[in-house]
């Protein structure tokens, strides 16, 4: 009977000591889930938030990457056009080119058809072309000769070049191999063509106004005696300025 009280006593014990702490225990418990479940919605939710935040800046990129495309495929289609009308442009100018060089071809030929005294037996007076030098008072000819008649032996001849002007007020003349140019190498010898050229000096206080080419051919065999003369105005074988500095120095 002891013993049974004994065991009683400590039940009751027991049963005093356990109730208030699990009371406390289930309290904390059940604050902890809902504290777990609070802290577990709350990141759902900032998760779903961050998710819509990323779909939504995918779809802006999304966008932005098809306008991008589609002004890149303009811009292409403007470069292309571009370039195909400066293809066609450049080979437009470029028959352009070839019809002026066809046309001034003709010009030429039909001047020299039209312009009996530039030829002499058939030997033409083809070009006259006066260079410019580093020295104001020296330039550098070149004459080109050709030949229209066909003949099986070479035609010979020789020029004269003649440069008119004034010196201190008065008219003069001067042959070119009196300003330094070699008088042998004014003669020539050809069947289709021949450019002679050389350099001169003018003299001190000489103006110059015109020069004239004259083309003397002996009689020889397979050909007859002959000439032509041609006369350029200085001002239009030289530039505008170094014609007035000539001008304004002597």
């Amino acid at each position: 009977m002891q013993k049974w009280k004994h065991r009683w006593h400590a039940l009751c014990r027991l049963e005093q000591s356990f109730k208030p702490r699990g009371l406390v225990l289930l309290v904390m418990a059940l604050a902890l889930i809902l504290t777990g479940y609070s802290v577990g919605y709350v990141e759902q939710w900032a998760l779903h938030k961050q998710v819509d935040h990323y779909q939504a800046a995918q779809e802006e990129w999304h966008q932005e990457r098809l306008e991008l495309e589609r002004e890149l495929a303009t811009r292409g289609l403007e470069v292309r056009m571009e370039q195909q009308s400066q293809a066609e442009t450049r080979e437009m100018m470029a028959r352009q080119r070839e019809q002026i060089q066809a046309l001034e071809t003709d010009l030429t030929f039909f001047r020299n058809i039209m312009a009996p005294e530039k030829t002499a037996d058939g030997v033409q007076i083809h070009d006259f072309i006066l260079d410019e030098t580093a020295d104001l008072d020296r330039f550098r000819f070149r004459l080109v000769l050709t030949q229209q008649k066909i003949r099986k032996r070479f035609v010979k001849g020789n020029v004269t070049l003649t440069l008119y002007g004034s010196e201190q007020g008065q008219a003069v003349s001067r042959d070119l191999t009196q300003l330094g140019v070699d008088g042998a190498g004014l003669k020539f010898s050809f069947r289709y063509f021949q450019q002679l050229e050389d350099e001169f000096t003018l003299p001190q206080g000489f103006v110059p106004e015109r020069l004239v080419v004259q083309l003397r051919l002996p009689a020889a065999t397979g050909q007859k005696a002959s000439s032509a003369e041609i006369s350029y105005p200085f001002a239009d074988l030289v530039s505008a300025p170094i014609m007035a500095q000539l001008r304004e120095n002597h």
